[in-house]
């Protein structure tokens, strides 16, 4: 019993409502803003994990317009311990705190952080780094099994939902300064979700709690999750719509984790390096994306379609998206709820296309540079790299080598009978994917842990970035079905040109923000936050080349220099000075030294 159901109920309140307002949103075409940079990022880091200290060195290296200043190291407080979920002795029993533990050794310090700089309203974007904890769990032991090492009880979720205050460290981060003022228990309603091509940069960013937006009408769910932030209708006391509320996209931090698999004992560092390496690529003018060869992937499931019948809080019932407009409040007054089926209307809304229910869709996306899609809404059959021919015999112009930009489906959840290795492993992957791909799933528990041998039910995000993906979304425990992740945005503002200059409109971290509908809940997003589509020829997804110490394709005297730099280097050692000159890239053996064995690798490399 996986992704549980919700049956809820709607009444509407009574106010006035101008239809007009949601049409003059369709028409809006946007207003100048900067796109996200360095600038606006803040990386935390576990001062404990000598992962998560390289990380954010690396991450850095790939964004040097991130100030020093702007790394924030956490340590212990107060007779808290920040463990290590990515060190020599790692387990999945690591990445749990408790909401005490979270308290005190991120949220406090990252408030107080934020506030003593003056960057409460500067920051947009908050990057978590691998080796910190993030699963949070229930305060009540009678909730202990929402979140134990890799798994959570769905029963127990569906039966308390309204009760539940587990989450992700990275949900939670989000609404940093509303948290406690909302209540930890049950869902927040994503005020950014459903958005149509509107970076995060356009809202109004103020001190928390100082803005408040008048609402007529509210949503009456009869006392069934999710809630809003704000002030409840007197005349509704079990509601959880709300008529004045104050928490809207402009007060939220986009949060994003570098992350990726590693075994128990082991480090991530050179997982997130290739999802680091393949990011840059996919967002650079040399490589970018070719959209001629890349297809999005929605594998849909007939026999349980009914668990991407998503909910829209922040949308009327009569209209698709929102796009950003200053002169009314962000998100608007809307009397219901968008209820649709997901895969099918962003097939639809991406390509135009009409839809065969019992066939595999193939179509372009227009403003995605004419981007493969594809639906597969076949009975008993997983889409697999042989069915992106059906492109190139439908769309001419097409290249015979197609790769998958991004993914969705229903995995072990859908009717196709694969295991969960049905993503398969590097070498024998289910696509071949490019540079940039994201995925997510209908499974509930695929980022119950990041550690690839511990056994989980389903697939695991990781698992996709093993194969040579670079970003993905997913479930830190059972996240109720209305919880799925919106490919509807997810697709459309990760890939969309519409103001033509080549490059993706937003970045990874904001189309993946219009697409989840609740904070302070379950959901994982991992891979670089402002990695942004660029379209231009493309070229293979990245793959460590032995000997190759400075990225550059070749082997040669360059990458001698830079072994000779790293030789004697320690990612374990407890000495700063051998820690410091460690370089992953001239560690070709992964054993965490860069040694006599590297020396041999790379002679070997130079005579091939």
């Amino acid at each position: 019993m996986f992704l549980l159901n919700e049956r809820e109920k709607f009444r509407f309140g009574v106010g006035g409502w101008v239809c007009a307002i949601l049409v003059a949103f369709l028409l809006i075409s946007g207003t100048s803003f900067a796109d996200l940079s360095g600038g606006d990022v803040l990386v935390l880091v576990n001062a404990n994990s000598p992962t998560s200290k390289y990380i954010a060195k690396m991450y850095r290296q790939y964004h040097p317009d991130i100030p020093e200043s702007q790394v924030l190291e956490l340590t212990d407080r107060n007779g808290y311990i920040l463990k290590d979920s990515s060190g020599t002795v790692g387990t999945a029993a690591d990445e749990i705190l408790t909401r005490s533990e979270y308290n005190e050794l991120i949220a406090t310090p990252v408030r107080d952080y934020l506030s003593a700089n003056n960057l409460v309203t500067q920051i947009k974007v908050i990057v978590t780094t691998a080796g910190m904890p993030y699963r949070i769990e229930d305060t009540d032991p009678a909730y202990a099994n929402v979140i134990y090492p890799g798994g959570s009880n769905p029963s127990l979720v569906s039966a308390n939902s309204d009760k539940i205050d587990a989450a992700s460290v990275e949900s939670e981060l989000t609404c940093l300064f509303y948290g406690e003022q909302f209540g930890f228990e049950n869902r927040m309603v994503n005020p950014y979700h459903g958005y149509r091509g509107s970076s995060v940069t356009l809202f109004e960013r103020v001190l928390p709690c100082t803005k408040v937006m008048n609402w007529s009408w509210a949503i009456n769910m009869g006392g069934i999750s999710p809630r809003m932030e704000g002030i409840l209708p007197m005349s509704w006391p079990t509601s959880y719509g709300t008529v004045d509320r104050s928490f809207h996209a402009g007060d939220m931090y986009l949060v994003c984790r570098l992350d990726g698999p590693k075994n128990e004992g082991g480090t991530a560092i050179f997982s997130v390096r290739s999802m680091l390496e393949r990011a840059k690529r996919a967002s650079s003018l040399a490589y970018g994306v070719d959209p001629l060869e890349s297809v999005a992937v929605l594998d849909d499931c007939l026999a349980v379609s009914n668990l991407d019948q998503n909910r829209v809080y922040n949308l009327d019932g009569s209209v698709n998206y929102i796009v950003f407009n200053d002169a009314v409040n962000q998100p608007p007054d809307a009397p219901s709820v968008l209820i649709k089926d997901d895969f099918v209307n962003c097939y639809t809304s991406l390509t135009s296309s009409s839809l065969d229910y019992s066939a595999l869709n193939t179509g372009s996306f227009v403003s995605g540079n004419d981007i493969g899609v594809l639906l597969d809404r076949r009975g008993g059959v997983r889409t697999k790299q042989a069915d992106l021919n059906e492109l190139v015999a439908s769309i001419p112009g097409r290249s015979a080598e197609q790769n998958v930009i991004m993914l969705t489906g229903f995995g072990v959840n859908g009717d196709e009978g694969d295991e969960k290795g049905y993503l398969g492993q590097q070498g024998d992957a289910l696509f071949d994917l490019a540079n940039g791909a994201v995925f997510c799933s209908i499974e509930s528990f695929n980022a119950v842990t990041m550690f690839s041998g511990v056994t989980t039910s389903q697939a695991k995000i990781i698992e996709f970035i093993g194969i040579g993906g670079s970003a993905a979304i997913g479930h830190a425990f059972e996240p109720m079905a209305s919880s799925v992740i919106d490919s509807l945005y997810l697709f459309h503002n990760f890939l969309a040109d519409d103001n033509g200059d080549g490059q993706a409109d937003l970045t990874f971290v904001e189309a993946a923000y219009t697409a989840i509908p609740f904070l302070s809940w379950t959901e994982v997003v991992i891979g670089d936050p402002l990695m942004r589509i660029t379209y231009g020829q493309g070229g293979d997804s990245w793959t460590k080349l032995s000997g190759d110490c400075n990225k550059d394709g070749v082997v040669n005297i360059k990458d001698v220099r830079e072994l000779k730099m790293a030789n004697g280097g320690d990612f374990y050692s407890s000495d700063p000075e051998k820690y410091d000159i460690y370089n992953d890239l001239c560690d070709f053996n992964d054993d965490g030294k860069v040694n006599i064995k590297d020396v041999r690798d790379l002679k070997l490399a130079l005579y091939q």
